[in-house]
């Protein structure tokens, strides 16, 4: 059952005067080369190569696109150690899409509020930034469930609401946040995740990100 209701969104809702939304980049320490389907004993920590670790600043194995904005050469460098491991290892890029995974995020006071575990591409994260972007007076402006997860966001006059839970059907976080200023913060995010993607396909050679459609597939 999907958030639905005002009145799930505002009980016990947290206001949070700073959150914002904001993309982030999965890094992965080591490329793993052996056979996931049929590891063999100590594979995990024997078949594999370490990656280039970019030097900005990370939140765990995240990265947002407000540390990469600028320095987006050090994450080029992480993508192309991947496609070097892979090309070494006789990997086909296609079946390690894993090491390309981005999604949005919603932070306050520099931590991660909101996930979005099941959305792993530039288009599910635009899509996330986009539906903030909405005009709706008033309404549900995004909802979504997935293998138990469930996210919605609801929108008034001047307050966004959102709601994360799981298969109890309870939610675990519900927080909420000015409406004109979360408008602001998901452009801003928008246009700096579409600028280090630019830099990224243009350094790496390829869009692994699925950000450009007329881009040729890997």
């Amino acid at each position: 059952m999907l958030f639905e209701d005002l009145a799930d969104f505002t009980r016990n809702s947290k206001y949070l005067p700073d959150l914002a939304p904001d993309v982030a980049f999965l890094i992965k320490p080591d490329f793993f080369y052996g056979n996931f389907s049929k590891p063999e004993p100590n594979d995990m920590r024997d078949k594999v190569v370490k990656l280039y670790q970019p030097r900005q600043t990370r939140s765990g194995h995240l990265m947002l696109s407000a540390a990469a904005l600028g320095h987006e050469n050090e994450l080029a460098r992480y993508y192309t150690s991947v496609v070097q491991a892979a090309a070494k290892h006789r990997k086909q890029l296609r079946e390690q899409s894993h090491y390309f995974w981005m999604r949005p995020v919603l932070l306050s006071r520099g931590e991660v509020q909101l996930t979005f575990p099941w959305y792993d591409s530039y288009p599910e994260s635009a899509g996330l930034l986009k539906s903030l972007l909405d005009p709706m007076p008033e309404g549900l402006i995004n909802t979504d469930m997935d293998q138990g997860w469930r996210f919605g966001a609801y929108a008034t006059a001047d307050k966004v609401y959102f709601l994360q839970g799981g298969e109890t059907g309870k939610p675990h976080t519900a927080v909420h946040t000015d409406r004109a200023r979360l408008q602001q913060a998901a452009t801003l995010a928008l246009a700096r995740t579409q600028q280090v993607l630019e830099a990224l396909v243009k350094q790496v050679g390829q869009d692994y990100w699925r950000f450009r459609p007329d881009v040729p597939k890997w």
